[in-house]
């Protein structure tokens, strides 16, 4: 059995984080979204992979290469136009000789879920419960039989379809030659000769805005491998599963409460509080009496003392002067022209922003990438702009 991945998309909703790479590359746990999905694939068994890829695809190409570093042979095939899932399916079909794990690349998934699918002889689509409605559409059982329908968009908690499904060559030929750009809309229309098994995954993420990637990271960090590789000082309190990279300092007096993982050649603390559901790059400082809980902070930051950071995103190239302060709320905010309702969520920081000391970013609080706020200002929602 062989697998296909589409990841060409842009990741349009997530830009501030997305400049240079697919969604796909975006680190949850410290590590690409992409890396659980090879794995996951490669652990059930498969040994052969199509990767589709388009934008940003030299991130891609550079972090996997032929796939040997993963005991698998990864293929590249590339769709340069954004022109939907279809044609990505179609271009990936290159060398699929019969049965196949399709899978999109911006989708979170439990490892075992792969087995789970290659287990089941028919055609079988992979199921996960959706808090919100997916662009993949909603599975309901008609006569017995699954069926995709996008009708209920506000189908809160229900079966929703993954993306990710088993099927032969023939259904796949017969899915490209269905007019639409869209898989699940494609699936939607095929007749009762096709049918599917339905599969749960123990766990589903579907990653769509900045603040999904919180409890994304949450997920990602339940297969938190554990080492402790940096250089650990007297009086550091560690507690429950903690990762250190290679080269990282805990200074003394520091607390860490896992699930957390600290990426290399970090420098953290002293009297520091990280954690618990914390991931943090590799060459990242956290300044003395910070505290990070909740949190994704990416590679190549500089987070000064006395920064309290909670339920937020801080992408790559960051620097936050001393004082800041991100505090979950619960409030409703504008993104990309919707309103939406934000949850126990703190501030997300795009790529390469500046924050000046003691800024407090209110709940919800969402910079695109390269914005800067100056000393001491109050930040919320409504603002994405270049500086304030």
């Amino acid at each position: 059995m062989q697998a296909i991945i589409l990841t060409a998309g842009e990741g349009a909703r997530l830009s501030g984080w997305t400049s240079n790479r697919p969604k796909g590359m975006l680190n949850l746990g410290n590590k690409p979204i992409l890396d659980y999905l090879v794995r996951g694939i490669i652990d059930s068994g498969i040994s052969e992979i199509n990767m589709v890829v388009g934008y940003g695809k030299n991130s891609v190409m550079s972090y996997f290469g032929d796939g040997s570093s993963f005991n698998c042979k990864i293929n590249y095939f590339f769709q340069d136009k954004s022109t939907g899932t279809i044609d990505a399916l179609k271009i990936g079909m290159d060398g699929i000789r019969d049965e196949f794990i399709l899978v999109p690349g911006d989708n979170l998934v439990s490892s075992n879920a792969f087995k789970s699918l290659r287990k089941i002889k028919l055609n079988a689509l992979l199921s996960g419960q959706a808090k919100r409605w997916s662009k993949w559409g909603e599975i309901e059982l008609v006569g017995g039989k699954a069926k995709i329908t996008f009708d209920n968009p506000d189908a809160y908690g229900r079966i929703h379809f993954t993306g990710i499904m088993k099927i032969n060559k023939l259904l796949a030929l017969k899915l490209i030659e269905l007019s639409g750009a869209h898989l699940g809309e494609a699936l939607q229309s095929l007749g009762s000769e096709y049918p599917f098994e339905i599969v749960k995954a123990d766990y589903w993420h579907n990653i769509v805005y900045p603040w999904d990637l919180i409890s994304g990271n949450s997920m990602a960090l339940r297969d938190n491998l554990l080492y402790k590789s940096g250089k650990i000082e007297k009086n550091v309190s560690i507690r429950g599963d903690v990762s250190i990279g290679k080269g990282t300092i805990i200074r003394s007096g520091s607390y860490l409460h896992g699930p957390l993982s600290i990426g290399k050649n970090c420098d953290i603390g002293p009297n520091s509080v990280i954690g618990p559901s914390v991931s943090i790059g590799d060459n990242t400082t956290i300044g003395a009496f910070s505290e990070i809980v909740d949190s994704i902070i990416m590679q190549n930051c500089e987070i000064n003392s006395f920064c309290s950071l909670k339920g937020s995103v801080v992408g790559e190239d960051n620097i936050l002067g001393s004082h800041c302060i991100a505090i979950p709320n619960n409030r409703n905010i504008r993104y990309l022209g919707q309103e939406f309702s934000v949850s126990n969520r703190g501030a997300m920081i795009g790529d390469g922003c500046r924050i000046g000391s003691r800024a407090v970013l209110e709940g919800g609080s969402i910079l695109l990438n390269e914005a800067t706020i100056g000393e001491g200002e109050l930040y919320n929602a409504d603002f994405q702009g270049d500086s304030i």
